[in-house]
């Protein structure tokens, strides 16, 4: 029970005590019989609440796939109720937010229930820019008719929505790839090693069991171990930066690249920078289903005031040479200086 029902109650109770003040004062039977009613209303109208509320179902319907800038998001709400009796105060506690910031605080809306109707709202929702958009219902309470009690009704709904960014016309550039170890190659403790025998040497505390060669080490007597060649590829590798000030931007430099680099069948890689541990994962990028799965999980990501992708990338990667940086809504080459 809220507040605001405990105030309608002392406001009902109070006049039903000066109508028995008339009644005795009076002395008119009619008001007794008055009285009387008033005091079964309340039970009268929480047993209908809850009957109609037993025959009612919610529904809510949101756009499938995915959204591009600039665009607003309708989102319509069934209210199906099966009774003849209608609700009236049927209050849904809602949350909408971009993932990017920091929720807002929850917001109510007021929606009637008619008898032996389903009727749906719209609900309007202008989008600032490109992110992963959460809409949930947290929360149903119904309350009858004399607003006495408020029942919560069983039901909540979640679901996100990803909203592109808007596409930009990239300039023609001269792109410069970096150099990255091979995906099939395998780890050792020198490094990323393939299997392209380069040479037997002698074994070193350290080298695995499984590199000896065993026929050479049972012909000479002293323990051989195969040693590999290193494999490391080309590829374009995109650092995307996100900050607070020039996220929109950003965003659409990467999604505007990735297109471009897709459309000339060019595979990259996209570093995702975590902030809270500082370390990156790496995402390859074939096609359009790719690049749509590196952007969700970019926008799962914290926005930085001031970014600190570049600063720990340098940091892990010492050797790394030809990252593009997308940084305060720029596209940056190495050595060279911002182009877009």
């Amino acid at each position: 029970m809220k507040l605001r029902n405990i105030l309608y109650i002392c406001g009902y109770f109070t006049g039903i005590f000066f109508m028995i003040l008339g009644a005795v004062f009076y002395r008119q039977p009619l008001i007794t019989v008055l009285i009387l009613l008033m005091l079964l209303l309340p039970v009268i109208s929480i047993a209908l609440t809850r009957a109609a509320m037993k025959k009612l179902s919610i529904g809510v319907k949101m756009p499938e796939g995915e959204i591009a800038m600039p665009s607003d998001l309708n989102i319509t709400i069934s209210m199906d109720n099966r009774s003849p009796f209608p609700l009236l105060n049927c209050e849904l506690v809602f949350e909408f937010r971009n993932l990017f910031f920091t929720a807002p605080p929850r917001q109510e809306i007021m929606l009637p229930a008619e008898g032996l109707t389903c009727h749906d709202f719209k609900l309007p929702f202008t989008l600032g820019g490109a992110g992963m958009f959460d809409f949930s219902i947290s929360e149903v309470r119904i309350t009858d008719y004399l607003h006495f009690y408020s029942f919560k009704f069983p039901y909540t709904f979640h679901r996100e929505v990803p909203v592109l960014p808007e596409k930009i016309e990239m300039p023609a550039v001269t792109l410069t790839k970096a150099l990255i170890e091979s995906d099939e190659s395998e780890t050792s403790t020198e490094g990323e090693l393939t299997r392209d025998l380069l040479q037997l040497r002698e074994y070193r505390p350290g080298d695995r069991i499984k590199d000896i060669h065993w026929k050479m080490t049972a012909k000479t007597g002293d323990i051989s171990v195969k040693e590999y060649e290193r494999s490391k590829d080309l590829y374009y590798l995109v650092l995307p930066e996100l900050e607070t000030n020039y996220l929109q931007r950003s965003l659409s430099v990467f999604y505007s690249l990735g297109l471009q680099l897709i459309k000339q069948k060019e595979s990259f890689r996209v570093a995702i920078y975590h902030t809270g541990d500082k370390s990156f994962d790496m995402y390859k990028v074939n096609d359009d289903e790719d690049l749509m799965q590196a952007l969700y999980r970019l926008y799962l990501e914290p926005v930085e005031k001031l970014s600190t992708a570049m600063e720990s990338f340098d940091y892990q990667y010492p050797d790394m040479q030809g990252v593009i940086r997308i940084a305060a809504g720029k596209l940056i080459m190495p050595d060279e200086p911002e182009i877009y």
